[in-house]
């Protein structure tokens, strides 16, 4: 019988031991709780790492669900194959090596949850190459987007992350106020943005 919960222990002692970045503890019950609540069929993924928040999401997903992350680091995908071979839930997950926005334009399908954590940087790119493929009522999550308190904070950022935080404010400033978005944003672990969309129709 599998046992997934030794499974999450064993993914973030890896992390740990590794220095792999994983979503935070208050920011994975938080994940869980709106894919519980949105019950996805179909989940895309930006940012596999070693295959933790696939392995959570893949739980919340509707029975036949697919998910498919994308992760530019090999290795890392080899580690989480690793990992996720040892559930009965990978059948359920694609990965795809390769950069993330790249790779986007060339996805079809529509997707009910989409998951950002991959570039820092490239979070509104992103989500501009998924909005054609976002099922009436799809719920992104991207993490990170404080960004050390820089983002919505009043300290200065050092300089080599000045670009990120700007980038990253420019994120925010999209979803909080294009109409096609209502978004949160949970000021937990390094703060996540919770947004659900609300069709073009709304613009």
């Amino acid at each position: 019988m599998v046992n997934l919960k030794k499974i999450v222990t064993d993914m973030q002692e890896y992390a740990s031991i590794h220095n792999v970045p994983i979503i935070s503890p208050e920011g994975s019950r938080l994940l869980q709780e709106v894919a519980d609540a949105a019950k996805p069929l179909s989940v895309l993924e930006l940012g596999t790492a070693i295959g933790y928040s696939t392995l959570l999401l893949a739980t919340s997903m509707k029975q036949g669900g697919q998910i498919t992350t994308i992760e530019q680091d090999e290795e890392r995908i080899s580690i989480a194959k690793h990992f996720i071979t040892q559930t009965n839930l990978v059948d359920q997950i694609n990965f795809i090596a390769g950069d993330a926005g790249a790779i986007l334009p060339e996805l079809t399908g529509k997707y009910d949850l989409v998951f950002i954590d991959a570039a820092k940087g490239q979070y509104l790119d992103y989500l501009r190459k998924v909005l054609d493929k976002l099922s009436p009522g799809a719920v992104i999550l991207a993490d990170n987007v404080l960004f050390r308190g820089w983002v919505l904070g009043n300290s200065t950022a050092p300089r080599r992350f000045r670009t990120i935080v700007k980038r990253l404010r420019d994120y925010l400033d999209f979803v909080t106020t294009d109409k096609r978005f209502k978004t949160v944003v949970h000021h937990i672990g390094d703060g996540i943005a919770v947004s659900y969309y609300q069709g073009e129709t709304s613009i």
